[in-house]
């Protein structure tokens, strides 16, 4: 039987950003993607950055969205700071680059000029995650359950809500775990529906529309979760 890592990602405001349209300007992705999903494990791993092990390239996730999210919109503006630029310039030299290389490390306005940075965030968004690692379940439900450093949903402001960790199961529940059904949220016959993501099929392949069991509380779902017995590592924290 083949088993997975069941997590959820759920908190007042998730970012799993697209490639940045300019320096100033990023949008996120409406569920966590591939990239960012691996990146989490490779965190919790406690693996620098471009050296995570290569099964963590391997590992199958599936992206159940339970909550739809709202896009929120961020926006503000940086004046320009040279003392900040002189201090990039310095920084830059100091590691053996080209005072010119401090262009690099960070945008730089013009004299005098002021910085608009937007960005797209996900608010009151909840999903769960199936990971699934053939050969290496042991040490990636590890890894979740103690991780090496911070998890956080995209930013590192953002952090997950309680629970994060769900614990090890069979590989064919995703489709059968409760959902919390919210206010504007339809129950039909007890269920809710739900899209469920693979990203094994590209991140272009459109969701698949599912009814899962549907919970009106927290304390509800968590009863409702019960019954599929899903193994939790005791944490060393």
């Amino acid at each position: 039987m083949t088993s997975s890592v069941y997590l959820r990602l759920a908190g007042p405001v998730q970012s799993w950003a697209k490639p940045a349209v300019t320096g100033n300007l990023v949008r996120t992705n409406p569920v966590p993607t591939q990239s960012a999903l691996q990146g989490m494990v490779a965190a919790a791993l406690g693996a620098p950055r471009g050296h995570w092990p290569e099964w963590v390239n391997e590992i199958d996730f599936r992206v159940r969205e339970d909550h739809p999210p709202q896009f929120l919109d961020d926006f503000h503006t940086i004046g320009s700071r040279e003392d900040e630029w002189d201090f990039r310039r310095r920084l830059a030299i100091t590691q053996g680059l080209r005072a010119s290389s401090a262009k690099k490390l960070a945008y730089k306005p013009g004299v005098g000029a002021t910085v608009i940075s937007q960005r797209t965030y996900l608010a009151d968004a909840e999903f769960l995650v199936q990971a699934t690692a053939q050969g290496h379940t042991e040490e990636l439900d590890y890894a979740l359950s103690n991780p090496e450093f911070s998890i956080y949903l995209g930013r590192k402001a953002f952090a997950a809500s309680f629970p994060f960790y769900l614990g090890v199961g069979d590989a064919n529940v995703l489709t059968q775990l409760p959902a919390l059904a919210r206010n504007e949220q339809k129950i039909t016959n007890g269920k809710v529906s739900v899209k469920l993501y693979q990203h094994a099929l590209g991140q272009a392949a459109a969701p698949a529309q599912t009814m899962v069991p549907a919970a009106r509380s927290r304390a509800e779902w968590m009863d409702k979760l019960r019954p599929f017995e899903l193994v939790r590592r005791q944490t060393q924290h």
